[in-house]
Protein backbone atom coordinates (compact mmCIF):
# COMPACT_ATOMS: atom_id res chain seq x y z
CA UNK A 1 0.00 0.00 0.00
CA UNK A 2 2.64 2.67 -0.96
CA UNK A 3 0.24 4.16 -2.95
CA UNK A 4 -3.14 5.57 -2.42
CA UNK A 5 -6.08 2.77 -3.33
CA UNK A 6 -8.45 5.30 -4.21
CA UNK A 7 -7.20 8.31 -5.69
CA UNK A 8 -9.45 9.05 -8.78
CA UNK A 9 -7.64 10.57 -11.80
CA UNK A 10 -6.52 14.11 -11.90
CA UNK A 11 -9.15 15.18 -14.43
CA UNK A 12 -11.66 14.81 -12.14
CA UNK A 13 -9.78 15.44 -8.91
CA UNK A 14 -9.65 19.26 -8.81
CA UNK A 15 -13.08 19.86 -6.60
CA UNK A 16 -12.49 16.92 -4.13
CA UNK A 17 -15.51 15.44 -6.02
CA UNK A 18 -14.04 12.89 -8.01
CA UNK A 19 -16.63 9.71 -8.27
CA UNK A 20 -15.51 6.18 -8.19
CA UNK A 21 -17.10 5.70 -11.49
CA UNK A 22 -18.13 8.78 -13.32
CA UNK A 23 -21.33 8.38 -15.55
CA UNK A 24 -22.69 10.11 -18.96
CA UNK A 25 -25.56 12.11 -18.06
CA UNK A 26 -27.63 9.47 -19.99
CA UNK A 27 -26.71 7.01 -17.42
CA UNK A 28 -27.32 9.08 -14.55
CA UNK A 29 -30.83 10.00 -15.76
CA UNK A 30 -32.12 6.76 -16.83
CA UNK A 31 -30.93 5.33 -13.47
CA UNK A 32 -33.24 8.29 -11.66
CA UNK A 33 -35.71 7.43 -14.01
CA UNK A 34 -35.85 3.67 -12.53
CA UNK A 35 -35.52 4.82 -9.27
CA UNK A 36 -38.51 7.40 -9.91
CA UNK A 37 -40.53 4.62 -11.32
CA UNK A 38 -40.08 2.48 -8.67
CA UNK A 39 -41.06 4.45 -5.72
CA UNK A 40 -44.19 5.24 -8.01
CA UNK A 41 -45.10 1.62 -7.79
CA UNK A 42 -45.03 1.70 -4.49
CA UNK A 43 -41.32 0.85 -3.38
CA UNK A 44 -38.47 0.58 -4.16
CA UNK A 45 -36.87 -1.86 -7.07
CA UNK A 46 -35.10 -3.52 -3.93
CA UNK A 47 -36.15 -4.09 -0.50
CA UNK A 48 -33.88 -3.02 1.87
CA UNK A 49 -33.85 -4.47 5.33
CA UNK A 50 -30.69 -3.56 7.81
CA UNK A 51 -30.67 -4.71 11.76
CA UNK A 52 -29.82 -2.39 14.65
CA UNK A 53 -26.83 -2.06 15.92
CA UNK A 54 -27.28 -5.00 18.72
CA UNK A 55 -29.46 -4.93 21.34
CA UNK A 56 -29.52 -1.55 22.08
CA UNK A 57 -30.44 0.37 19.27
CA UNK A 58 -27.83 2.79 18.88
CA UNK A 59 -25.04 1.32 20.24
CA UNK A 60 -21.57 1.79 18.40
CA UNK A 61 -19.93 -1.32 17.24
CA UNK A 62 -16.46 -1.62 17.56
CA UNK A 63 -14.58 -3.79 15.70
CA UNK A 64 -10.61 -4.90 15.65
CA UNK A 65 -8.28 -4.12 12.59
CA UNK A 66 -5.56 -6.83 12.20
CA UNK A 67 -2.22 -4.87 11.88
CA UNK A 68 -0.35 -6.49 8.32
CA UNK A 69 3.26 -5.30 8.59
CA UNK A 70 2.35 -1.98 10.04
CA UNK A 71 0.99 -1.17 5.78
CA UNK A 72 -2.43 -2.81 5.85
CA UNK A 73 -5.41 -2.63 8.66
CA UNK A 74 -8.09 -5.59 7.68
CA UNK A 75 -11.13 -6.66 9.35
CA UNK A 76 -13.82 -8.92 8.49
CA UNK A 77 -17.29 -8.40 7.13
CA UNK A 78 -19.43 -11.28 6.10
CA UNK A 79 -20.66 -10.75 2.08
CA UNK A 80 -23.55 -13.51 1.17
CA UNK A 81 -22.38 -15.72 4.26
CA UNK A 82 -18.71 -15.63 2.97
CA UNK A 83 -15.87 -14.33 5.49
CA UNK A 84 -13.74 -11.27 3.46
CA UNK A 85 -11.33 -9.60 4.75
CA UNK A 86 -11.86 -5.98 3.91
CA UNK A 87 -9.77 -2.58 3.72
CA UNK A 88 -12.31 0.33 5.76
CA UNK A 89 -11.23 3.30 3.43
CA UNK A 90 -12.34 6.54 3.64
CA UNK A 91 -11.44 7.71 0.41
CA UNK A 92 -13.89 5.89 -1.50
CA UNK A 93 -17.39 5.06 -1.39
CA UNK A 94 -18.16 1.57 -3.32
CA UNK A 95 -17.96 -1.75 -1.64
CA UNK A 96 -15.54 -3.65 -4.25
CA UNK A 97 -14.97 -7.09 -3.92
CA UNK A 98 -12.34 -9.35 -5.32
CA UNK A 99 -13.97 -12.05 -7.19
CA UNK A 100 -13.71 -15.80 -8.56
CA UNK A 101 -14.76 -14.30 -11.51
CA UNK A 102 -11.90 -12.39 -12.48
CA UNK A 103 -9.68 -15.58 -13.48
CA UNK A 104 -6.36 -13.34 -13.50
CA UNK A 105 -6.66 -12.12 -10.39
CA UNK A 106 -4.38 -13.92 -7.80
CA UNK A 107 -6.51 -14.69 -4.72
CA UNK A 108 -4.10 -14.17 -1.39
CA UNK A 109 -6.96 -14.30 0.63
CA UNK A 110 -10.44 -16.29 -0.24
CA UNK A 111 -12.24 -14.08 -3.14
CA UNK A 112 -16.08 -13.85 -3.23
CA UNK A 113 -17.79 -16.43 -4.99
CA UNK A 114 -21.63 -16.02 -6.15
CA UNK A 115 -22.11 -19.10 -6.76
CA UNK A 116 -21.87 -20.27 -3.28
CA UNK A 117 -24.30 -17.68 -1.90
CA UNK A 118 -27.99 -17.95 -1.97
CA UNK A 119 -28.33 -14.44 -1.54
CA UNK A 120 -26.86 -13.18 -4.52
CA UNK A 121 -28.93 -10.92 -7.23
CA UNK A 122 -27.66 -10.01 -10.56
CA UNK A 123 -28.22 -6.17 -11.84
CA UNK A 124 -29.06 -6.12 -15.80
CA UNK A 125 -29.89 -2.33 -15.88
CA UNK A 126 -27.30 0.46 -16.84
CA UNK A 127 -24.00 0.49 -14.88
CA UNK A 128 -23.27 -3.11 -15.15
CA UNK A 129 -20.10 -3.03 -15.87
CA UNK A 130 -17.98 -0.82 -14.42
CA UNK A 131 -14.54 0.86 -15.23
CA UNK A 132 -12.87 2.51 -12.51
CA UNK A 133 -9.10 4.36 -11.93
CA UNK A 134 -7.34 4.24 -8.90
CA UNK A 135 -4.40 5.50 -7.61
CA UNK A 136 -2.31 2.29 -8.30
CA UNK A 137 -4.42 1.15 -11.57
CA UNK A 138 -7.18 0.75 -13.75
CA UNK A 139 -9.98 -2.19 -12.10
CA UNK A 140 -13.33 -3.23 -14.16
CA UNK A 141 -15.77 -4.30 -11.96
CA UNK A 142 -19.44 -5.87 -12.26
CA UNK A 143 -22.11 -4.21 -10.05
CA UNK A 144 -24.47 -6.82 -8.04
CA UNK A 145 -26.16 -7.13 -5.02
CA UNK A 146 -26.19 -8.96 -1.30
CA UNK A 147 -25.97 -9.32 1.82
CA UNK A 148 -23.23 -7.44 3.96
CA UNK A 149 -22.89 -8.08 7.39
CA UNK A 150 -20.59 -6.34 9.59
CA UNK A 151 -20.48 -7.88 13.34
CA UNK A 152 -24.35 -7.15 14.65
CA UNK A 153 -25.04 -4.87 11.39
CA UNK A 154 -26.91 -6.50 8.70
CA UNK A 155 -27.97 -5.27 5.51
CA UNK A 156 -29.40 -7.31 2.14
CA UNK A 157 -29.52 -6.39 -1.31
CA UNK A 158 -26.71 -4.25 -0.76
CA UNK A 159 -25.17 -2.80 -3.97
CA UNK A 160 -21.38 -3.79 -4.54
CA UNK A 161 -18.96 -4.44 -6.98
CA UNK A 162 -17.30 -7.76 -8.55
CA UNK A 163 -13.49 -7.24 -9.47
CA UNK A 164 -13.45 -9.09 -12.95
CA UNK A 165 -10.14 -7.59 -14.10
CA UNK A 166 -7.71 -5.34 -12.35
CA UNK A 167 -3.72 -3.79 -13.22
CA UNK A 168 -3.44 -2.87 -9.52
CA UNK A 169 -0.61 -5.03 -8.21
CA UNK A 170 -1.33 -4.79 -4.15
CA UNK A 171 -4.12 -6.80 -4.84
CA UNK A 172 -2.38 -9.33 -5.84
CA UNK A 173 -0.02 -9.74 -2.76
CA UNK A 174 -2.66 -7.57 -0.05
CA UNK A 175 -4.28 -9.63 3.22
CA UNK A 176 -7.38 -7.74 1.83
CA UNK A 177 -10.36 -9.28 -0.84
CA UNK A 178 -12.95 -6.39 0.07
CA UNK A 179 -12.08 -2.32 -0.10
CA UNK A 180 -15.11 -0.93 2.08
CA UNK A 181 -15.88 2.37 1.12
CA UNK A 182 -16.43 4.89 3.98
CA UNK A 183 -16.40 7.94 1.85
CA UNK A 184 -18.91 10.76 2.95
CA UNK A 185 -20.91 11.33 -0.68
CA UNK A 186 -23.04 14.14 0.50
CA UNK A 187 -23.87 14.44 -2.77
CA UNK A 188 -25.88 11.72 -3.33
CA UNK A 189 -25.30 10.69 -6.86
CA UNK A 190 -25.68 6.98 -6.53
CA UNK A 191 -28.85 5.34 -6.40
CA UNK A 192 -27.75 2.67 -4.30
CA UNK A 193 -27.25 3.62 -0.91
CA UNK A 194 -23.74 3.09 0.08
CA UNK A 195 -23.01 0.69 2.68
CA UNK A 196 -23.16 3.26 5.51
CA UNK A 197 -26.30 4.20 4.43
CA UNK A 198 -27.41 1.10 4.54
CA UNK A 199 -26.51 0.44 7.73
CA UNK A 200 -27.78 4.14 9.25
CA UNK A 201 -24.53 4.98 10.47
CA UNK A 202 -24.22 8.53 10.48
CA UNK A 203 -20.63 8.42 12.53
CA UNK A 204 -17.92 6.27 12.70
CA UNK A 205 -14.49 6.52 14.14
CA UNK A 206 -11.36 5.32 13.13
CA UNK A 207 -7.82 4.68 14.83
CA UNK A 208 -4.91 3.01 14.18
CA UNK A 209 -2.29 1.71 17.40
CA UNK A 210 0.83 3.22 17.54
CA UNK A 211 2.89 0.81 18.61
CA UNK A 212 4.73 -1.27 16.02
CA UNK A 213 2.23 -4.66 14.36
CA UNK A 214 -0.60 -3.22 16.99
CA UNK A 215 -4.27 -3.34 16.06
CA UNK A 216 -6.41 -0.54 14.68
CA UNK A 217 -10.40 -0.14 15.50
CA UNK A 218 -12.79 0.80 13.84
CA UNK A 219 -15.85 1.86 15.70
CA UNK A 220 -19.69 1.73 13.42
CA UNK A 221 -22.23 4.81 16.03
CA UNK A 222 -20.47 7.50 17.87
CA UNK A 223 -18.07 7.07 21.08
CA UNK A 224 -18.98 10.16 22.99
CA UNK A 225 -21.65 12.73 23.33
CA UNK A 226 -22.01 15.35 20.61
CA UNK A 227 -21.60 18.28 23.56
CA UNK A 228 -18.68 16.55 24.80
CA UNK A 229 -16.74 15.97 21.39
CA UNK A 230 -17.83 19.78 20.90
CA UNK A 231 -15.71 20.88 23.88
CA UNK A 232 -12.66 18.46 23.74
CA UNK A 233 -11.98 17.32 20.26
CA UNK A 234 -10.58 19.26 17.23
CA UNK A 235 -13.37 19.81 14.29
CA UNK A 236 -13.13 20.67 10.65
CA UNK A 237 -15.79 20.90 8.56
CA UNK A 238 -15.80 18.07 5.46
CA UNK A 239 -15.67 20.52 2.24
CA UNK A 240 -15.56 17.45 0.10
CA UNK A 241 -18.06 15.71 -1.90
CA UNK A 242 -16.77 12.25 -2.07
CA UNK A 243 -14.21 12.55 0.24
CA UNK A 244 -13.29 13.64 3.78
CA UNK A 245 -11.49 16.92 2.63
CA UNK A 246 -10.80 20.40 4.66
CA UNK A 247 -8.66 23.55 3.70
CA UNK A 248 -4.91 23.01 5.38
CA UNK A 249 -2.86 25.66 6.12
CA UNK A 250 0.77 26.64 7.37
CA UNK A 251 2.63 23.52 7.00
CA UNK A 252 5.76 23.93 8.97
CA UNK A 253 8.72 23.06 10.36
CA UNK A 254 12.42 23.98 11.67
CA UNK A 255 14.68 23.50 8.93
CA UNK A 256 17.95 21.49 10.18
CA UNK A 257 20.40 23.63 8.39
CA UNK A 258 19.40 27.44 9.81
CA UNK A 259 19.17 28.08 13.06
CA UNK A 260 15.26 28.85 14.45
CA UNK A 261 14.51 29.46 10.52
CA UNK A 262 10.95 27.64 10.00
CA UNK A 263 10.30 26.56 6.83
CA UNK A 264 6.33 27.46 5.66
CA UNK A 265 4.34 25.98 2.85
CA UNK A 266 0.60 26.52 1.82
CA UNK A 267 0.41 29.36 4.18
CA UNK A 268 -2.78 30.74 4.73
CA UNK A 269 -4.57 27.79 4.70
CA UNK A 270 -3.48 27.52 0.92
CA UNK A 271 -3.82 23.97 0.57
CA UNK A 272 -6.43 21.15 0.22
CA UNK A 273 -6.05 17.71 2.80
CA UNK A 274 -7.94 14.78 2.34
CA UNK A 275 -7.67 12.19 5.64
CA UNK A 276 -7.70 9.21 4.34
CA UNK A 277 -7.02 5.38 6.03
CA UNK A 278 -6.74 3.83 2.85
CA UNK A 279 -3.44 5.39 2.03
CA UNK A 280 -0.25 3.73 3.87
CA UNK A 281 2.00 6.48 3.83
CA UNK A 282 1.95 10.70 3.74
CA UNK A 283 1.44 11.99 0.49
CA UNK A 284 2.63 15.77 -0.71
CA UNK A 285 2.82 17.88 -3.24
CA UNK A 286 6.03 17.33 -5.45
CA UNK A 287 7.30 20.85 -4.58
CA UNK A 288 6.91 20.62 -1.01
CA UNK A 289 8.77 17.58 -0.78
CA UNK A 290 11.96 18.88 -2.23
CA UNK A 291 11.65 21.85 0.17
CA UNK A 292 11.66 18.87 2.81
CA UNK A 293 14.68 17.03 1.31
CA UNK A 294 16.68 20.60 1.08
CA UNK A 295 15.87 21.34 4.96
CA UNK A 296 15.81 18.59 6.51
CA UNK A 297 19.09 16.39 8.04
CA UNK A 298 18.72 13.14 5.83
CA UNK A 299 17.41 10.37 8.34
CA UNK A 300 19.53 8.17 9.37
CA UNK A 301 19.41 4.10 8.22
CA UNK A 302 19.69 2.87 11.95
CA UNK A 303 17.11 5.52 12.78
CA UNK A 304 19.66 7.43 15.29
CA UNK A 305 18.73 10.91 14.71
CA UNK A 306 15.26 11.26 14.83
CA UNK A 307 15.77 13.33 17.69
CA UNK A 308 17.17 15.57 15.66
CA UNK A 309 14.35 16.02 13.40
CA UNK A 310 11.76 18.52 13.55
CA UNK A 311 7.86 17.67 14.17
CA UNK A 312 5.27 18.74 11.52
CA UNK A 313 3.23 21.15 12.06
CA UNK A 314 -0.52 21.96 9.91
CA UNK A 315 -3.59 23.50 10.20
CA UNK A 316 -6.76 21.69 9.04
CA UNK A 317 -9.40 24.02 8.69
CA UNK A 318 -7.69 26.66 11.46
CA UNK A 319 -6.70 24.10 14.47
CA UNK A 320 -3.50 23.36 14.56
CA UNK A 321 -1.74 19.54 14.55
CA UNK A 322 1.13 18.07 15.05
CA UNK A 323 3.36 15.09 13.81
CA UNK A 324 6.46 13.99 15.42
CA UNK A 325 9.19 12.72 13.36
CA UNK A 326 8.34 9.33 14.26
CA UNK A 327 5.40 10.09 12.43
CA UNK A 328 6.61 10.53 9.19
CA UNK A 329 9.43 8.10 9.36
CA UNK A 330 8.86 4.27 8.78
CA UNK A 331 11.29 1.57 9.72
CA UNK A 332 12.13 -1.67 6.99
CA UNK A 333 12.96 -4.84 8.32
CA UNK A 334 13.28 -7.72 6.44
CA UNK A 335 15.97 -9.60 3.91
CA UNK A 336 16.68 -9.86 0.24
CA UNK A 337 18.10 -12.48 -1.95
CA UNK A 338 21.30 -10.77 -4.26
CA UNK A 339 21.76 -13.08 -6.98
CA UNK A 340 23.45 -12.24 -10.78
CA UNK A 341 21.25 -14.89 -12.78
CA UNK A 342 18.45 -17.24 -12.05
CA UNK A 343 21.91 -20.05 -11.69
CA UNK A 344 22.81 -18.17 -8.84
CA UNK A 345 19.56 -19.36 -7.60
CA UNK A 346 19.27 -22.66 -9.18
CA UNK A 347 22.38 -23.87 -8.28
CA UNK A 348 24.62 -21.46 -5.63
CA UNK A 349 23.63 -19.75 -2.23
CA UNK A 350 22.40 -16.41 -3.24
CA UNK A 351 23.39 -13.92 -1.02
CA UNK A 352 21.07 -12.55 1.83
CA UNK A 353 21.33 -8.94 2.88
CA UNK A 354 19.19 -7.89 5.50
CA UNK A 355 17.19 -4.83 5.90
CA UNK A 356 17.01 -2.61 9.05
CA UNK A 357 16.33 0.85 7.97
CA UNK A 358 14.71 4.25 8.70
CA UNK A 359 13.16 5.85 6.05
CA UNK A 360 10.35 9.18 5.44
CA UNK A 361 6.99 8.39 5.00
CA UNK A 362 6.09 10.57 2.37
CA UNK A 363 5.14 9.65 -1.12
CA UNK A 364 4.71 12.25 -4.06
CA UNK A 365 1.19 13.12 -5.45
CA UNK A 366 0.59 16.02 -7.53
CA UNK A 367 -3.39 17.24 -7.30
CA UNK A 368 -4.86 20.48 -7.31
CA UNK A 369 -8.19 21.37 -5.32
CA UNK A 370 -10.22 24.54 -5.45
CA UNK A 371 -8.58 25.23 -1.74
CA UNK A 372 -5.44 24.51 -3.43
CA UNK A 373 -2.34 21.28 -3.97
CA UNK A 374 -3.63 18.95 -2.06
CA UNK A 375 -2.13 16.55 1.07
CA UNK A 376 -3.46 12.93 1.49
CA UNK A 377 -3.39 11.98 5.52
CA UNK A 378 -2.84 8.47 5.65
CA UNK A 379 -2.24 5.91 8.33
CA UNK A 380 0.45 7.73 10.16
CA UNK A 381 -1.91 10.34 10.99
CA UNK A 382 -4.57 7.54 12.24
CA UNK A 383 -1.73 6.50 14.50
CA UNK A 384 -1.44 9.67 16.60
CA UNK A 385 -5.31 11.18 15.88
CA UNK A 386 -8.57 8.86 16.80
CA UNK A 387 -10.76 10.58 14.18
CA UNK A 388 -14.31 10.66 14.07
CA UNK A 389 -16.41 11.25 10.97
CA UNK A 390 -19.80 12.64 10.98
CA UNK A 391 -21.98 12.39 7.90
CA UNK A 392 -24.82 13.69 9.21
CA UNK A 393 -23.19 17.27 10.90
CA UNK A 394 -20.40 17.04 7.60
CA UNK A 395 -17.10 17.16 10.08
CA UNK A 396 -14.29 15.62 11.20
CA UNK A 397 -13.80 15.19 15.37
CA UNK A 398 -9.94 14.87 16.46
CA UNK A 399 -9.19 13.18 19.70
CA UNK A 400 -5.73 12.20 20.95
CA UNK A 401 -4.85 8.45 20.31
CA UNK A 402 -4.35 6.93 23.96
CA UNK A 403 -3.54 3.50 24.82
CA UNK A 404 -5.52 1.29 22.88
CA UNK A 405 -6.91 4.21 20.60
CA UNK A 406 -8.95 5.07 23.56
CA UNK A 407 -9.64 9.06 22.17
CA UNK A 408 -7.87 11.61 24.98
CA UNK A 409 -8.96 14.60 24.72
CA UNK A 410 -7.53 17.30 22.04
CA UNK A 411 -8.52 20.12 24.20
CA UNK A 412 -7.55 21.02 28.33
CA UNK A 413 -9.55 23.12 30.62
CA UNK A 414 -8.48 25.85 29.26
CA UNK A 415 -9.78 24.93 25.39
CA UNK A 416 -5.88 24.70 24.68
CA UNK A 417 -4.22 21.26 22.78
CA UNK A 418 -2.99 19.05 25.36
CA UNK A 419 0.12 18.57 23.30
CA UNK A 420 2.47 18.83 26.45
CA UNK A 421 0.99 16.10 28.08
CA UNK A 422 1.70 13.63 25.39
CA UNK A 423 5.37 14.48 24.28
CA UNK A 424 6.35 11.49 26.25
CA UNK A 425 4.09 9.45 24.42
CA UNK A 426 4.54 10.97 20.98
CA UNK A 427 8.39 9.83 21.12
CA UNK A 428 8.05 6.20 20.83
CA UNK A 429 10.22 5.25 17.91
CA UNK A 430 9.20 5.14 13.83
CA UNK A 431 6.72 1.95 13.37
Amino acid sequence: LATPLHAASQSVAPAFGAQQRPMNEATRVSLRLFALLAAALGGSARALKVSTFGSQPGAPYRQVLRNRQNAQYVGDLLIGGQTISGLFDTGSVDLLVRSTRCHSCVHPTAPYNRTSSDTYETWLGPGTIAETTFGSGPCTSVRGYETVGIGPLVAENQAFYEIVQHQIPVLDIADFAAIVGMGPNFLGTTVDPSLLMSFNVTEFSLCLGRPSLSPGYLTLGPEAEAEYKEQHYAQADARGLHHWATPMGSVRFMSSYMTSQEVVVCPNEGCGVIVDSGTSLIAAPGEVLAQLATSLTPIMEDCSNLHMLPALKFTMDGTEFVLPPEAYTMRITGAVMEADSIWDILFFKPRIRRINMCIPAFMQIDLVSQFGPTWILGMPFFRYYHTTFDRTARKMYFAHAGPDCAPQPFYGNASEPTLAAWHAELHRGPM
